[in-house]
């Protein structure tokens, strides 16, 4: 018997299946939790964004019209 919990909303699912607690293990929304309580720790990818500098967004639509000058 293995118990999963859930790392969106905190649900604990237990499972008998071998087959079910296998695909479980694959699964990254769950966390596997020993019978005492202590979670397994999961081993999580770290991997750094590189920095880019902001890209100008082009404005949808018809251009502005030109303001023409009064005297």
């Amino acid at each position: 018997m293995a118990t999963f919990r859930c790392l969106a909303s905190g649900n604990t699912v237990t499972f008998t299946q071998q087959h079910d607690i296998d695909s479980m293990r694959g699964h990254g929304g769950y966390v596997r939790v020993d019978d005492q309580g202590a979670e397994v720790p999961v081993q999580e990818a770290s991997k750094e964004l590189p920095m880019t500098a902001p890209t100008p967004v082009k404005r949808m639509g018809r251009p502005r019209k030109a303001a023409e000058a009064t005297i």
